[in-house]
């Protein structure tokens, strides 16, 4: 099963005032010059989601359900493979008798239908393992979605908080990697802001 891990994408939050003026009439002219400022601010998501003491207590107790869900199948899987090893051995077993005549053939096939049927049975339990498996996967992933969008919800929730007073005309994300903000006055990086403001609403 692919290990999943906490990586949260970049936000494309590029919240514009962040005080639902998006639902307000769009003023016009001198009108609306009048309502800007001109100031943006921008931060660094990648930043945010690794300092944010919420994401990493979510992030570790998944660790933790991941790693032990993970075990689980593991010995599941072996269990499978060593009686399957067993099985295996029995066959091999079983045709060295019937080629070295040491057995009869109606006794050679009553075993061989015994094998059979043991390996019916080992099938099925790899069938049922995989189907765990599966839903294993698909209850981890699901979960890390949620945990995904908490975090996500969080931060943009914190930062529309944050400018309710429309001290910036617009608040942009980036990403360690790049993102919509390419180079940028440092002074505009409100990232130590938000992670700290985040930090003290959690506790």
């Amino acid at each position: 099963m692919k290990k999943l891990l906490i990586a949260v994408a970049a936000l494309a939050l590029g919240m514009t005032a962040c005080n639902n003026t998006a639902n307000q009439p769009v003023a016009e002219g001198a009108e609306a010059a009048a309502t800007t400022t001109g100031k943006i601010a921008f931060f660094n998501i990648d930043q945010v989601v690794a300092q944010y003491q919420f994401a990493k207590d979510k992030q570790a107790e998944f660790q933790t359900k991941y790693d032990a869900a993970t075990k689980k199948l593991t010995t599941a899987e072996s269990a499978i493979q060593k009686d399957y090893n067993k099985l295996q051995n029995k066959v091999v077993e079983l045709q060295d008798k019937v080629q070295k005549v040491l057995i009869t053939r109606a006794n050679a096939e009553a075993e061989m239908q015994k094998l059979q049927a043991e390996e019916a049975k080992i099938q099925e339990r790899i069938n049922k393992h995989q189907q765990e498996a599966q839903k294993v996967g698909n209850e981890l992933a699901e979960e890390e979605m949620v945990i995904n969008n908490q975090i996500v919800n969080n931060i943009y929730e914190y930062v529309a908080k944050l400018n309710a007073d429309l001290r910036y005309d617009l608040v942009l994300s980036s990403t360690t990697n790049g993102g919509p903000v390419i180079n940028a006055n440092p002074a505009l990086n409100i990232t130590a802001e938000i992670i700290k403001g985040l930090n003290e609403a959690y506790k």
